[in-house]
């Protein structure tokens, strides 16, 4: 086979030993892109593997286990005493091979990749918990003891968990009926990648194409994504000072209404009884469904937290959903969504779709941290270190004069501040983010035009990083206005 054949040199072929891959790694990979390229053609011999160790400088153990792995992959074949050769039996067409990228000359190997340095989150930007203020080694000592608990199981697939640990929808649905008045069975509580999963799912099973969605405007804008993605059509409704107001004929048949009753995101206004009790019997009387986002309830400072919605609710209409990423840490990303009985299938049949189960080891860890008590020590703790804080930028905002109006600050982790009429709330932000500062604009929030403002975050900075912060802000709000055109 090999004797009408002429080995190849393959003398473009290098090694990178400044690479994090192996060396045995990158020769296989090297070899099989030059076969896919067609430089190497079928039937085509390749040098012994003592030749090749010798040329690249490796072991030849390193050459004989890169060759074995192609072989074994269909790449390679080898025939008794003739050698190594590209199998016969490939076939490549323009569409299975690609040009090779060629080297240039005298270049030097190509370094690791660099790595992306991870950060903090810049002042001042909104919804963000200070990960400092977490009990890590509580956390970790509670991780410890699932693992010795649960052992192995934890660490294999379990098709029964798709809606997530049993232990933790029994602590989570326990602390919802105790801390917010929620009304379920644990079996409603399924758990989700953060609140957005539960978003895109409800999006998913609620919406037909074209169907009416009422939304808070201004409000969260990934939640509109998620409706729209799902073919949902946004109807825009316009927030007051008792929150969202109801929709209006005008507003046609709504399949689903999205609010934020505990605290309206961005502006921080807290939906009133009256139009808490006039949305759900909107919703009881047109079966309507209603999605309660309750993101921040917890943190509201010098009074308790109000009641959810979903604690008013008689006809089954309210799908309330939480998250733990603002009370405890974003990147764990588990939330949680209590759902109504006659929709708790459809949504766990989605769900599976996107997951199988979400990590177990965490799951068992933070049903232990909300069983021991450590959950609420650790509210408690941030409930006082976030009160100071938006004290303390209140009171630097007020010292310096600053054209912001705060309307509501009862709680929560961001203040909306008011700018006045006609200034170009979206060029002030440009110019606080060239600064360093990230400070969204009241605008980047809402459909319709409204009132400018700034929406700041304040929790994940301590008290010295909002005072240091705070100087950079009032030099760029004391600048000269920019007001638009024509108002």
């Amino acid at each position: 086979m090999g004797s009408a054949m002429t080995v190849q040199t393959l003398g473009g072929l290098w090694l990178d030993r400044t690479s994090g891959t192996t060396l045995q790694d990158q020769l296989a990979h090297h070899l099989k892109e030059l076969i896919q390229s067609g430089v190497l053609a079928p039937g085509d011999e390749l040098p012994s593997t003592r030749e090749m160790a010798t040329r690249l400088g490796i072991s030849r153990n390193t050459a004989v286990n890169a060759y074995e792995r192609l072989l074994g992959e269909g790449y390679l074949e080898s025939a008794s005493r003739s050698g190594v050769f590209v199998s016969s039996s490939i076939s490549l067409s323009r569409h299975s091979t690609w040009p090779m990228r060629a080297r240039p000359t005298g270049s030097r190997p190509s370094a690791p990749p660099v790595a992306v340095p991870l950060g903090s989150p810049a002042p001042f930007r909104p919804s963000q918990p200070d990960v400092s203020l977490f009990p890590l080694r509580v956390w970790n000592r509670l991780r410890a003891r699932a693992l010795r608990q649960e052992g192995a199981s934890l660490l294999h697939y379990q098709a029964p968990c798709v809606a997530g640990l049993p232990a933790l929808r029994q602590n989570v649905a326990a602390y919802l009926r105790d801390h917010r008045g929620v009304r379920c069975d644990w079996r409603q509580v399924v758990i989700t990648a953060g609140s957005q999963q539960a978003l895109y799912i409800l999006a998913a099973q609620l919406l037909a194409a074209r169907d009416p969605v009422y939304v808070e405007d201004p409000g969260y804008v990934e939640a509109r994504m998620a409706f729209r993605r799902a073919g949902g059509r946004i109807v825009p409704g316009a927030v007051d000072d008792q929150g969202l107001t109801l929709p209006t004929r005008a507003s046609g048949s709504i399949q689903v209404i999205y609010t934020t009753p505990s605290r309206q995101f961005p502006t921080g206004v807290s939906l009133s009884l009256p139009r808490r009790l006039a949305l759900i019997d909107f919703a009881g009387r047109t079966k309507a469904w209603v999605i309660e986002d309750d993101y921040d309830s917890e943190l509201r400072y010098g009074a308790a937290p109000l009641p959810s919605l979903q604690s008013l609710d008689r006809s089954g209409r309210v799908i309330y959903v939480g998250t733990f990423s603002k009370l405890l840490f974003p990147s764990l990303r588990l939330g949680y969504v209590v759902v109504p009985e006659p929709l708790v299938e459809g949504f766990v049949e989605l769900k599976h779709l996107l997951d199988d189960h979400l990590p177990l080891v965490d799951q068992a860890t933070l049903a232990l941290f909300l069983e021991s008590g450590a959950f609420y020590t650790h509210i408690r703790r941030c409930r006082r270190a976030y009160a100071e804080r938006q004290q303390l930028f209140l009171a630097l905002c007020a010292k310096a004069g600053l054209p912001l109006e705060f309307p509501y600050t009862d709680g929560g982790m961001n203040l909306a501040g008011l700018l006045p009429e006609g200034e170009l709330d979206a060029a002030i932000a440009a110019r606080l983010r060239e600064a360093g500062l990230d400070v969204p604009p009241l605008s980047q929030y809402a459909i319709q035009a409204g009132r400018p403002g700034l929406v700041f975050g304040f929790t994940a900075f301590a008290p010295a990083t909002i005072r240091k912060s705070f100087d950079t802000l009032t030099r760029l709000l004391g600048e000269p206005p920019r007001r638009a055109a024509g108002r």
